[in-house]
């Protein structure tokens, strides 16, 4: 039997540094918030560590290029993944152990 971890569901708005959100087979760990706005909605965009990278990989359940950052015309990260949206959109989030 396979159990779901303890999940929270918030709102782009309510994420927070350190939160755990779960999305396409991975667990991003939020580091770093930005904000905009469009169409008169604030967009909320989370820059996220993958901490299950060699599950996805080996799962495929996204391609290996799309966690990829480039700084000088270099590859700089292969783990990262970006959270965005604004107050519609929700998130499954691991709760604390």
């Amino acid at each position: 039997m396979t159990t779901a971890p303890n999940v929270t569901v918030k709102d782009s708005s309510q994420l927070a540094e350190g939160d755990i959100v779960l999305t396409y087979g991975m667990r991003v760990w939020l580091d770093t918030r930005t904000t905009r706005t469009d169409s008169g909605y604030t967009v909320y965009a989370w820059s996220g560590t993958v901490r299950n990278l060699d599950e996805v990989r080996e799962e495929g359940h996204v391609p290996m290029p799309w966690l990829r950052t480039w700084k000088n015309g270099l590859v700089d990260r292969e783990d990262a993944w970006t959270i965005q949206g604004n107050t519609f959109a929700n998130w499954l989030v691991e709760n604390p152990s």
